[in-house]
């Protein structure tokens, strides 16, 4: 009885995770579910070698970007081995299956029977095991579909947030920095493009709020090009925002709307996490010097500031809601520090032959 209860016990786990993960659209963050232990662990072990490389490296970021496909398989066979072994433990405690002879007989009885394979040579003769045998084949028929129906989601989730990233350009080809974006965004100074660029931005990051709270392991996914990711991206356009906060005729709108959105992002896939550590990080690392220059800059550019002393406690203020759950973000997952809009083929290129818009390439042409 007490191998019964104990088979029974690892069958309702492994189907409890597998729908927390896949099927319920709020997942529990406890820490106690297999999903999470094994991710987080398996993830803990592979930072720690991955940190030995070079922060710079292709191999580094080769490494991350292939733990969440492979974590996807990892959990597959983690729900289908708690199952078989839930299911050999009842099938090797009920004595109505003459040809089990003993715990191998069960086990390998019980992977037969959850992926259907039927051989023939183990067959249960009596009500109760043929009954539990259409069960556990019933389990694992839906435990495959449910894997299976799960890819598509999590890769449209992922293309849909992709997608949108490959838009994110200054128009230079060096990092991209919120100021930059900003003045990109309204090269007339007009804060009303500010506003209507962040409304699609405060889409964007609603997607992500939803699908990264639904489906957690699109955290764990990078980017194609090794030097963007989506949370060094969140962080530069909440930096443009909290910018586009401090412009007269932007403040309110639009970009505050994204900082919400944003804040809740952070909120959630740093649920359980101290802050402590980051908030006076975060706290220290703040410059007068530095935001002086981005103000001088953006007034230099044709923008109406809100007054000095007003923008920097307000900024000040802002950046502590989202940025010390950012840099715990970055330091966590390994994320490249900063915003690409090209890969290094091209920045190396375009480093030595500057881009032109498309004017240029008419008032080229007419010069030979």
């Amino acid at each position: 009885m007490v191998l019964i209860v104990a088979g029974v016990g690892l069958i309702a786990v492994a189907l409890a995770d597998l729908i927390n993960t896949l099927v319920s659209t709020s997942t529990s963050p406890a820490r106690w579910w297999p999903t999470r232990l094994i991710g987080r662990s398996t993830f803990v072990a592979l930072r720690s070698v991955a940190r030995r490389l070079p922060e710079d490296s292709h191999a580094r970021e080769r490494m991350m970007a292939a733990f969440a496909p492979l974590l996807v398989i990892l959990l597959l066979a983690s729900w289908a081995v708690l199952q078989i072994m839930g299911f050999a433990l009842v099938w090797f405690t009920l004595d109505d299956i003459d040809a089990i002879g003993g715990f191998g007989d069960s086990l390998y009885f019980s992977g037969v029977v959850y992926f259907t394979v039927g051989f023939g040579e183990i067959v249960p003769v009596e009500a109760v095991p043929r009954t539990g045998a259409l069960i556990e084949a019933f389990f694992g028929v839906i435990t495959m579909a449910l894997v299976i129906g799960y890819l598509p989601t999590l890769y449209a989730a992922y293309s849909d947030r992709e997608r949108r990233l490959i838009t994110l350009d200054a128009g230079g080809t060096e990092r991209i920095t919120p100021t930059q974006l900003v003045m990109a965004w309204a090269p007339d100074a007009d804060p009303k493009k500010i506003d209507a660029e962040f409304e699609k931005w405060e889409e964007w990051a609603a997607g992500i709020l939803e699908t990264h709270s639904t489906v957690p392991l699109l955290v764990l996914f990078r980017s194609h090009d090794r030097r963007q990711n989506w949370v060094t991206a969140l962080g530069l356009l909440c930096d443009a925002a909290v910018h586009a906060q401090i412009i007269m005729g932007a403040t309110d709108g639009n970009a505050f709307w994204f900082l919400r959105r944003a804040e809740a992002i952070f909120r959630e896939v740093t649920q359980g996490v101290d802050l402590t550590v980051y908030e006076r990080l975060v706290d220290q690392r703040r410059s007068p010097e530095m935001f002086r220059a981005m103000y001088d800059r953006l007034t230099a550019h044709g923008f109406e500031l809100r007054p000095f002393d007003e923008a920097i406690d307000y900024s000040r203020q802002a950046r502590m809601v989202f940025a010390p759950a950012l840099e715990y973000l970055i330091d966590d997952l390994l994320c490249p520090r900063g915003f690409w809009p090209l890969d290094s083929t091209v920045v190396a290129w375009s480093s030595e032959h500057e881009i032109p818009r498309y004017g240029e390439w008419e008032r080229q042409g007419e010069h030979g």
